[in-house]
């Protein structure tokens, strides 16, 4: 049981310097232990100037579930809402214990009460590292999802120009031409800008953008070399 990590949350004015360096160490192992952020910006608030201070606050925010209860750990209101044990206090300078698993000496017996708190504790700490992976790992399938989305809307936009080659030829009938046009604007405005393709460049020659299209050719020489000929030619035929 980690004795003095649940010693120093419900005992916040007792933080020391050595503490918050063991801390800190647990942060490393355990980043998402948003405790202990709490905790360090807590001994920093008692021991350290006000800019190293508002640093380690801001890092605790960032952390924190609940700012709400962060706000409680720096003014010390947290220790009221969480049982104290009653017991001697707990050596603070063995808070390292918690980086390794140690195991119990059968000598040592703790009483059922302190046992109790202790454990609740811990469990929150477990608890509220849970919920912070949990978090970012929703916000990874968010960002992969934008990503496959982008991807397949280019896949489609590109797979639809090739399987329909009218889409790149003029129509003699002029509403068609002006429904064709339509829907090429409305597919070169879904590109994505940092993308070169020679699709895109047909489709700006359809809506009469021969300069924009002549860029598009002339980047990509550069990315193929080995096509130069075919894309001077194309460059040839919009001049």
């Amino acid at each position: 049981m980690k004795e003095s990590f649940s010693y120093l949350v419900t005992n916040l004015s007792d933080i020391s310097v050595r503490d918050l360096k063991d801390l800190e160490a647990l942060t490393v192992k355990y980043p998402y232990c948003q405790l202990a952020y709490s905790l360090i910006a807590k001994g920093y608030q008692d021991h350290y100037a006000e800019e190293l201070t508002n640093e380690k606050i801001r890092q605790a925010a960032a952390h924190a579930l609940s700012r709400n209860a962060l706000r409680k750990i720096l003014n010390g209101s947290f220790t009221n809402e969480v049982e104290v044990v009653n017991a001697g206090k707990f050596e603070s300078v063995y808070l390292h214990k918690v980086l390794q698993e140690t195991v119990s000496d059968p000598a040592e017996t703790a009483s059922p009460e302190k046992e109790k708190v202790q454990e609740d504790l811990y469990d929150k700490v477990l608890t509220d590292t849970e919920l912070m992976i949990n978090s970012v790992a929703q916000e990874e399938i968010l960002l992969n999802d934008i990503v496959r989305r982008k991807e397949l809307q280019k896949e489609i936009i590109d797979s639809f120009i090739l399987k329909d080659p009218g889409l790149i030829r003029a129509q003699k009938n002029q509403q068609g031409a002006k429904e064709k046009q339509e829907d090429l604007s409305l597919l070169s405005t879904r590109l994505d800008k940092g993308i070169i393709t020679e699709s895109y460049a047909k489709i700006l020659t359809m809506q009469g953008r021969n300069e924009k299209a002549i860029e598009v050719y002339e980047k990509l020489i550069l990315k193929f070399p080995e096509k130069k000929s075919y894309f001077v030619t194309k460059i040839d035929e919009l001049l």
